[in-house]
């Protein structure tokens, strides 16, 4: 899990990248990994101080278990939202058909959020961290 928040943001906008896309979880923790739940990041992200007036977008493909495993996370944090529920199916048409086009419109938007959080150590996750580190945290 990497958690990285640069000390000068004071406002709450959050985005999380790949908020459990395993297929089996059990399987992967049983091997080693600690992939968090979509309730365990919105429990998380409480401990932390986070409320209901945070504004949480979850940058991901397909969740395992869809709704079902997303509706703690939408109760912890009712300002959920994702590049579906921002644009609309039109505008979102020219990207659809390509993976990496879509995995774009996340990071540009995850690239403006006051925090950001990976429950995945990918491309994503290492590309925001490193931009982050060399805008807000170098001399």
């Amino acid at each position: 899990m990497l958690f990285f928040q640069c000390y000068s943001f004071t406002t709450s906008f959050i985005c999380v990248v790949n908020i459990l896309q395993y297929r089996n979880p059990d399987r992967e923790r049983r091997n080693g990994k600690c992939p968090l739940t979509p309730e365990e990041v919105g429990l998380m992200l409480r401990a932390l101080g986070y409320g209901k007036d945070t504004y949480l977008y979850v940058a991901s493909g397909e969740i395992y278990n869809g709704e079902a495993s997303l509706a703690p996370l939408k109760a912890l944090f009712p300002n959920f939202f994702t590049k579906d529920t921002l644009a609309t199916k039109e505008e979102l048409k020219p990207f659809a058909k390509f993976s990496s086009r879509m995995a774009a419109v996340d990071y540009v938007v995850c690239s403006q959020s006051d925090v950001f959080v990976a429950n995945n150590n990918g491309n994503m996750a290492r590309i925001l961290a490193g931009e982050r580190y060399a805008v807000f945290c170098s001399p």
